[in-house]
């Protein structure tokens, strides 16, 4: 994000972690993060491919990128998101740009014109997915606290996410964490608000509140890492994002 002629900043460290994701226990997808918070704006990527016996049927490879700036209230507002690859055996891409916290769909392929539209007045203020990941992380960092409801946009769907915590709680076990003992766990709600597929069977699940956890550990050179997220998907069922690995540069 240099250039971009914000003020410099004391950079809080660039992470670069591994996870893995489990879905009924089976592990099938692992994720690369590299990312970096300071205390004006953040940065980061994201890559998702399969793992496993899932790797020989499904091919899979998602990259995602997220420029962003913190206000005055801590609150993050997204610049840019970026995210592209083969996904669901099509080449995907979805590109976001912010102007006056209101994001514009600037590249949807391939269009999905069986969604409901949403309504243009809904969008203000909402972030990307991994925006609002930042926002968490941030708000925790500096207030310890991760109160709150974010409006949450991917470039299809409108959804909320409430957040409440943090507590002190144990790192559940048994998919080879990296870590292991106490964590702040700031758990929450999401739901779909708008975007959804016209005359779906699913609607009335999407639109159900779904529970969810995340855990966050310090880690000496890193600070403040999210270790491992639990949340319920609709469709999916239970889901499990595990930390294996993390460095600083």
């Amino acid at each position: 994000m240099a250039g971009l002629g914000w003020p410099p900043a004391r950079a809080e460290g660039l992470v670069n972690a591994t996870y893995a994701v489990y879905l009924k226990g089976f592990h099938v997808l692992n994720a690369q993060a590299s990312y970096q918070l300071q205390p004006w704006g953040y940065g980061g990527r994201t890559q998702i491919k399969p793992a496993g016996l899932i790797s020989w049927f499904v091919t899979m490879d998602v990259t995602s990128r997220v420029q962003g700036k913190f206000a005055p209230d801590g609150n993050a507002q997204p610049i840019l998101f970026d995210s592209g690859g083969i996904s669901r055996g099509k080449h995907r891409h979805v590109r976001l740009e912010f102007s006056n916290d209101i994001p514009k769909v600037m590249d949807l392929q391939p269009p999905e014109t069986d969604r409901e539209p949403i309504p243009e007045s809904a969008l203000p203020h909402s972030v990307d997915t991994l925006s609002g990941m930042a926002h968490l992380l941030h708000a925790l960092s500096t207030t310890g606290k991760c109160d709150g409801t974010q409006i949450i946009f991917d470039g299809l769907r409108l959804s909320e996410m409430i957040v409440h915590g943090p507590v002190m709680a144990d790192i559940p076990q048994g998919q080879d964490e990296a870590y292991s003992g106490q964590a702040l766990r700031c758990d929450f709600i999401g739901r779909q608000l708008a975007g959804f597929v016209k005359d779906s069977p699913n609607r009335a699940k999407l639109a159900s509140p779904q529970p969810g956890s995340v855990w966050f550990r310090k880690i000496d050179g890193l600070g403040l890492v999210p270790v491992r997220i639990e949340f319920n998907h609709p469709k999916l069922g239970r889901v499990m994002v595990v930390m294996q690995h993390a460095v600083a540069p």
